[in-house]
């Protein structure tokens, strides 16, 4: 329960990284329609969403009265903008913001789809996808594995990471039914190089988390491919002998003096569980290598966000939220917060319903405006949806004569047919016209 009111105390005021719409507030004072961005405890604590909650009813409103000493609300996120008489902006926090802006964790919020960048991903993510589709060849057809080629084009990715993410992780939202192969090998590259980055990791163990990204699944050139490649769900044999894929992958890189111990027990942990109840040994998690513990996530968020044949695709908030709910079983608790916080709320390239009923694609996140991205509205032709005006969500909310329009639902990728590779070159151009124009 809530022991009084605001305190002076600097343990009663939220960390200093408030942005210029948010300030903290008494609960006594929130009104119906305020968003109620951070409180005095962690959002699992709550019966809300980890993302904020926008206070629609007066049950919503006293939870925060009876539980809470103090909340922020962000002015700009939700629909009532009065600022009640309490509210404290903590303008040095705004400052926190600022230099925080620039941690890793937050380089997609601060990419832009420029002609370069677009340019530059667009050859680096076909690249990387010629030599897995290279490797998966080989490795079929001689059963020898020559990684080095691949080591090359992920040191390039690497490289260029924090300029180019934004285009590298729209790339990761085109899927192709006829390589999934390949391309879930260097979807799981690129959210692992991501990750890897956003955890502070130096050069070498990104490179290493994309190596191990784009090798997790070799193994499976080695099963049957009559179940490996089976259209429906499989039965208790053939689940036993798909399970064996990490051992098989494991043996093909240990033997390879090329290939870093971690990199090949990455391939061989990464289906282990802090539970002690995944495969291959059922190890618990501290006896999983960090490595395996990343790429245990994103590879399982890159799958649920995939089409097959016996289970739909989901959406991006869908998989967070199965992500969240098996932290610490199924998947480590820090590894899964870091995806989380890596690539928020939306990604660019990600298929959004907005309020009035239209589609849009999702252009570019910021971290001060985190629920209201700049986006591309859709609209529908013969070929299927083409790109429309750009809107900022964002700029909209003080500027739009009717309601504002915000993001309905996060859809799937592919729920709708449109050609994201056409988009992505669309907006390349427009993003330098409007730099040249500012």
């Amino acid at each position: 329960m809530r022991q009084g009111g605001m305190s002076e105390t600097g343990s009663d005021r939220p960390p200093g990284d408030l942005s210029e719409s948010e300030c903290m507030v008494d609960p006594a004072e929130l009104q119906i329609g305020h968003f109620v961005s951070r409180l005095d405890r962690p959002w699992r604590d709550s019966p809300f969403p980890l993302e904020g909650v926008m206070i629609l009813s007066d049950e919503q409103r006293a939870w925060f009265v009876d539980e809470c000493r103090w909340v922020v609300i962000d002015l700009l996120r939700g629909r009532n903008a009065f600022r009640p008489p309490s509210a404290r902006s903590f303008k040095s926090a705004a400052r926190a913001t600022s230099k925080r802006s620039f941690n890793p964790i937050n380089m997609l919020r601060r990419a832009r789809l420029n002609a370069d960048a677009v340019r530059d991903a667009i050859d680096c993510h076909d690249l990387l996808y010629r030599q897995a589709a290279m490797l998966i060849d080989s490795l079929k057809k001689t059963g020898r594995l020559d990684a080095e080629q691949a080591r090359l084009g992920l040191r390039q990715i690497a490289g260029s990471l924090e300029s180019n993410i934004a285009a590298m992780i729209w790339l990761t939202r085109i899927r192709h039914s006829d390589e999934q192969t390949a391309e879930h090998s260097v979807n799981v590259a690129i959210l692992a190089m991501g990750v890897a980055r956003a955890l502070q990791w130096d050069d070498e163990a990104v490179e290493r988390a994309g190596l191990a990204g784009l090798l997790h699944d070799l193994g499976k050139t080695r099963l049957d491919p009559s179940i490996a490649n089976k259209p429906g769900e499989l039965n208790d044999a053939e689940y036993e002998h798909v399970k064996q894929h990490s051992y098989e992958g494991f043996e093909l890189l240990r033997s390879d003096g090329r290939i870093e111990p971690e990199v090949a027990r990455a391939v061989l942990e990464h289906h282990e569980q802090p539970d002690g109840l995944g495969y291959p040994d059922g190890k618990t998690a501290d006896q999983v290598l960090p490595l395996s513990m990343l790429i245990a996530v994103v590879n399982a968020y890159d799958a649920m966000t995939s089409h097959s044949p016996w289970r739909r695709a989901m959406s991006h908030h869908e998989a967070l939220g199965e992500l969240w709910r098996q932290r610490k079983r199924q998947f480590d608790g820090g590894m899964v917060e870091t995806l989380i916080q890596f690539l928020g709320w939306v990604t660019p390239g990600i298929l959004v319903r907005l309020s009035d009923g239209s589609h849009a694609v999702v252009l570019q996140t910021s971290q001060e405006h985190r629920l209201w991205p700049v986006v591309r509205r859709l609209r529908r032709s013969q070929e299927g949806y083409v790109g429309a005006e750009r809107i900022d969500l964002a700029r909209q909310m003080h500027t739009a004569e009717s309601p504002a329009v915000r993001i309905e639902e996060v859809l799937p990728d592919g729920a709708i047919e449109v050609d994201l590779n056409a988009i992505l070159l669309q907006e390349a151009v427009s993003e330098d016209l409007f730099d040249a124009e500012d």
